[in-house]
């Protein structure tokens, strides 16, 4: 009886989980659950697949209703579909260019969804509020047309998140990196006073001093910012990557923050405990270039990889810079979750890997082909099941209770 007990919990704790933001409900990829050891031996079962046009979107899930975006034809469709049985229930589509560069090109934003409200960002900046529950558009907004916003080079995909009552935006305009917009209705209502270069990475919450923050990687710096005075700036950390790529979302724990960038930069952990950040200790070799991460205890797990460079799953202490250890992993980037005490990895070329990321290495459990090349868009996890897509559109849901 006991067992069953057991078994009921984990069960419920899993599928009640939503996904509703880029990297999830905690913003680092992270989410409470068990995944059984015959799902990762064996391999979850499939539930549905679709094609959903080429882009770097991911996927945001709650109340069995899954979102993601792609183009065709140089047009963008926004997606919702059942998430249990992969039916459409509904789609809206609109112009915007597909504009590959060096890539297959496509939408690169992951939507938000926040109760019954769901907010798209497209490449060239048209920012869509929309009704869950059949796509009507309730307000939009053009970063370039409406804040004068300056669009980076692969175009806009820094997801919008929801803080409180107002939606964080990053048109990177002068004299307003950062906007807050009012959820329900679009207006302005607030934007900080400092100029930033564009980068690709998403804000990242976090208390200072007993306010709320945010950490925004933008193309040459680490910026803070302080929410609860309007954006004014905390600190600012310059950060200089070839073509202002800083597209990996910064990691903080305590007050010790981790950078990475891919092109020759590395990473780096800077201690925002004063009021300038110090530098602890980096590496150019320890490369992350889209990729995220996450903490264990006091230390740093994610995927490395960088173009030619090989992928490999590591883990490091935060505050000494130690290697505990690195894994091959296929390709040459992929995204890193962690349910429960079980890290799950998607390869850029399609293999799902299973473990656990111990102390002393990582113990596989299981290495599943699911998806064809490439795979750039980061895993979703929600109500029990995995969602996952390649650049080209080709999706699949899986479950992993």
């Amino acid at each position: 009886m006991k067992i069953v007990l057991l078994f009921l919990a984990c069960n419920a704790i899993i599928s009640a989980q939503q996904w509703t933001q880029f990297l999830g409900p905690n913003g680092n990829g992270t989410i409470d659950g068990e995944i059984s050891e015959s799902v990762q031996k064996n391999g979850p079962r499939t539930l549905w697949k679709a094609e959903v046009g080429i882009g770097c979107s991911s996927f945001v899930i709650a109340d069995n209703r899954a979102f993601t975006v792609g183009n065709k034809n140089n047009e963008d469709t926004i997606w919702c579909f059942n998430a249990s049985s992969g039916d459409i229930l509904w789609k809206k589509t609109y112009s915007e260019k597909l504009a590959p560069k060096y890539y297959d090109g496509g939408p690169g934003a992951t939507p938000t969804i926040d109760g019954d409200l769901v907010y798209v960002l497209s490449k060239s900046g048209k920012l869509s509020c929309l009704k869950v529950q059949d796509g009507k558009e309730v307000w939009s907004k053009h970063f370039r047309e409406d804040f004068k916003g300056n669009m980076p080079t692969w175009g806009y995909s820094a997801s919008p998140l929801v803080y409180g009552d107002s939606l964080l935006c990053l048109p990177c305009a002068k004299g307003s990196a950062l906007i807050a917009l009012n959820k329900k209705t679009g207006d302005l209502l607030w934007k900080s006073s400092n100029t930033a270069r564009p980068g690709y990475a998403a804000p990242v919450f976090y208390s200072h001093q007993g306010n709320d923050a945010a950490l925004i990687f933008h193309g040459r710096k680490l910026v803070a910012y302080d929410l609860s005075k309007k954006g004014d700036v905390i600190f600012e950390h310059p950060w200089r990557t070839s073509y202002d790529v800083n597209a990996s979302n910064p990691l903080i724990r305590n007050n010790l923050v981790y950078i990475s960038s891919g092109y020759g930069m590395g990473y780096a952990v800077l201690d925002v405990s004063g009021p300038q950040p110090k530098k602890l200790h980096s590496d150019r070799d320890l490369r992350m270039i889209f990729q995220n991460a996450y903490t264990i205890g006091s230390d740093i797990v994610g995927t490395l990889g960088d173009k030619n460079f090989e992928a490999e799953l590591f883990r490091m202490d935060f505050k000494t810079g130690k290697v505990k250890w690195k894994h091959r992993i296929p390709g040459t980037r992929g995204s890193t979750l962690q349910v429960g005490e079980t890290t799950v990895v998607l390869s850029e070329t399609g293999s799902l890997v299973f473990g656990k990321a111990t102390e002393k290495g990582f113990v596989e459990s299981g290495r599943h082909q699911v998806l064809s090349k490439l795979c750039w868009a980061p895993l979703a996890i929600g109500e029990g099941k995995l969602f996952a897509r390649t650049n080209k559109g080709q999706a699949i849901c899986l479950s992993i209770k």
